[in-house]
């Protein structure tokens, strides 16, 4: 190729001696260096592919390692033989030994052990999720299925441990380190997550529905406390704020209940807030009450409250 390339060129030179247009521009261009280095590596690697040379052992290292054993047992070495010992020795030289085997032995990843011949077809697929925790919640509620006992992700805070190390809502929890969390109460796997090193073994949501949220502010109209609030699902991931405080909602995933950053914020974990639809559906039940003085208000319908009632534990 570089020969054909070699006469293209001569033959482009001598249009450029009779001044024909364009000549000079593809004569500069074909005889650019970086062309020629480009040529250079092309037929090196077309050689490589014809040939298909072969390392003539795959043991490089460790041929190095009993010549070295070698020379140190002889009783009189000639200089050649130190000259030799102390190339050998070269950590350059012996890490370029080991790529060369790396290379000879085909060696580029790790062996994965093969699949056990009695894995049930229906297997579901699992994740390991491992996490430290120091001061700060994980970030995240769990709830229980009443029939069967099992424990889901109910909520990920925005910003928190757990949205960080990928955890996701409606990821099935199989076993916290290593203990089995299927029947337990939701305030038992509290207390084994409490601290230190958690590793989650779950299973993951298959679908996790896709929201294209815009950015959001709102500024207060009045004060919130999550502890005096009795709908919230968990009052512990609730968050707080006073009237004209500004607020960043970062997620808008819950109908009822969203979650946003009061600003300016020190800290990167969202908290709970009621959202909009939910302050509609309060103030709209509440007028559409009778007036009851001293009277207690039931804030939503028994269907609604049974929607709401999720009773989440934050973790």
């Amino acid at each position: 190729l570089r020969q054909i390339l070699t006469d293209v060129i001569e033959e482009v030179r001598q249009s450029v001696n009779q001044d024909i247009d364009g000549a000079e521009i593809l004569h500069s261009l074909l005889n650019a260096s970086w062309l020629q280095s480009l040529l250079k590596v092309y037929e090196c690697l077309q050689r490589f592919l014809r040939d298909s040379p072969a390392p003539a052992l795959d043991y490089a290292s460790g041929l190095s390692l009993q010549l070295l054993i070698d020379i140190r047992a002889l009783s009189g070495c000639s200089e050649e033989a130190k000259e030799l010992y102390r190339l050998l020795r070269q950590p350059h030289l012996q890490a370029l030994l080991s790529a060369h085997d790396t290379v000879a032995q085909r060696d580029y990843e790790p062996v994965l052990p093969p699949m056990p011949e009695d894995l049930p077809d229906d297997e579901e697929a699992t994740r390991i999720v491992c996490l430290v925790k120091n001061k700060q919640p994980l970030g995240a509620t769990i709830k229980r299925n009443d029939i069967t006992g099992e424990i889901f992700v109910a909520r990920v805070i925005h910003g928190g441990l757990a949205d960080r190390s990928l955890l996701h809502a409606g990821d099935r929890i199989i076993e916290v380190n290593g203990f089995p969390v299927d029947g337990m109460e939701p305030e038992q796997v509290i207390q084994v997550v409490s601290q230190g090193t958690i590793m989650f073994k779950v299973v993951p949501i298959t679908e996790r529905p896709v929201h294209n949220q815009t950015m959001l502010y709102v500024r207060a109209m009045a004060d919130y406390s999550p502890q005096q609030d009795p709908a919230i699902p968990c009052a512990d991931a609730g968050m707080s704020f006073r009237k004209g405080d500004v607020l960043e909602i970062v997620d808008q995933t819950d109908a009822l209940w969203w979650q946003a950053k009061k600003l300016p914020s020190n800290t990167a974990c969202a908290g709970l807030i009621p959202s909009t639809n939910l302050l509609k559906k309060q103030r709209d039940f509440w007028w559409s009450q009778p007036y009851q003085p001293h009277a207690c208000i039931q804030t939503f319908s028994p269907t609604e409250e049974d929607m709401m009632a999720i009773d989440e534990k934050c973790v």
